[in-house]
């Protein structure tokens, strides 16, 4: 428990809080947001701590942020249905992806193999739930709701291969270790 509250890992815990309030609001890129990096923020939660205390944190940060966004606009609401509590399996699989990696020395064509099917498992998932339980679609069958849901599967995939590869390149790079000395020079 002491290794999660340590003052390297509140720094990284912040930078990630940071990255998710930046990237919250919008799940694509428009020109006044860039696309949601959460998937690849419990990867690295997987990856540098992994804590199930903290993957309870972010959760709940996450949900704090969807619910107060859902409150001042309406239109960001949509999604806020009973399909919503699939987002729990959703970041689990990520996060326990990221854990993996850490277990490894993967490289990078292991690393974007891992990334994408967990992305991809990921979405599924998110997408079943939400189809299957907002109550906004009848009662689609598993295949009826990827078939609608697969349209979004570029533009969920795409930015989480892109943010996966700048995690791995800094994963591999040690910037962390280097980061942390530089900090803890100051």
């Amino acid at each position: 428990m002491m290794q999660v509250f340590n003052k390297n890992n509140l720094l990284l815990v912040s930078f990630l809080i940071f990255l998710m309030f930046l990237t919250r609001g919008s799940h694509f890129l428009t020109e006044f947001s860039i696309p949601d990096a959460s998937l690849i923020i419990f990867l690295c939660l997987g990856l540098l701590i992994p804590s199930i205390l903290l993957f309870c944190v972010f959760f709940i940060l996450a949900a704090i942020i969807d619910f107060g966004s859902g409150f001042f606009d309406n239109s960001l609401a949509f999604c806020l249905t009973d399909g919503y509590w699939g987002l729990i399996p959703t970041y689990l699989v990520m996060f326990f992806a990221g854990k993996i990696i850490k277990n490894y020395d993967i490289k990078f064509n292991i690393f974007f193999v891992l990334v994408f099917v967990s992305t991809t498992l990921a979405f599924i998932i998110s997408t079943n739930t939400y189809y299957m339980f907002s109550d906004r679609f009848g009662s689609p069958s598993f295949f009826t709701s990827i078939k609608y849901g697969w349209n979004y599967f570029p533009a969920y995939l795409i930015p989480n291969l892109v943010y996966g590869s700048i995690v791995y390149s800094l994963y591999q790079l040690e910037l962390k270790n280097y980061f942390l000395k530089f900090i803890q020079r100051s």
